[in-house]
């Protein structure tokens, strides 16, 4: 929903009302569950390149998860998804984290006598980038506002 055009520039979009918010929210939970799934079943991937490993399973991740944040701030222009993604992500992991016969699900700790991280990397990527975006979209705001006050 729109308010009528300001003097200035164009349309305020409505971000506050409860039907904008209960929007953001619902696109919050449809991206994370994406966002989970694609991250917990990629994490593994890693490639050999002339002798060297790289994690391309956690580089798709920690991209993923950022275009995710940056679409759901452009989308909305609020916080509040972001914090939605940040908070359910890790829960929505979870289920993932159990043991299951072989030992660990899909974050198993150890594989043979070498520890894994890469389940521990994925779970912060999952968690912290949300929550760095909304902090750094937050500082933003703020800078722009001083700039405007007389």
């Amino acid at each position: 929903m729109t308010t009528p055009a300001r003097p200035d520039g164009p349309p305020a979009i409505d971000r506050t009302s409860l039907g904008a918010r209960m929007v953001q929210v619902a696109m919050a939970v449809v991206l994370t569950i994406i966002s989970v799934l694609l991250m917990v079943t990629t994490h593994r991937v890693s490639v050999d390149v002339a002798g060297l490993t790289l994690p391309v399973g956690l580089l798709f991740a920690a991209v993923l998860q950022v275009v995710i944040c940056v679409f759901l701030w452009a989308a909305s222009g609020a916080r509040l998804p972001l914090l939605v993604v940040g908070m359910l992500w890790g829960l929505l992991a979870t289920p993932f984290l159990g043991r299951g016969a072989g030992g660990g699900v899909l974050f198993p700790a150890q594989i043979g006598d070498q520890v894994q991280y890469s389940g521990l990397v994925v779970q912060a990527l999952g968690i912290l980038i949300p929550f760095i975006v909304a902090a750094v979209v937050s500082i933003g705001a703020r800078r722009r506002a001083r700039r405007t006050r007389p």
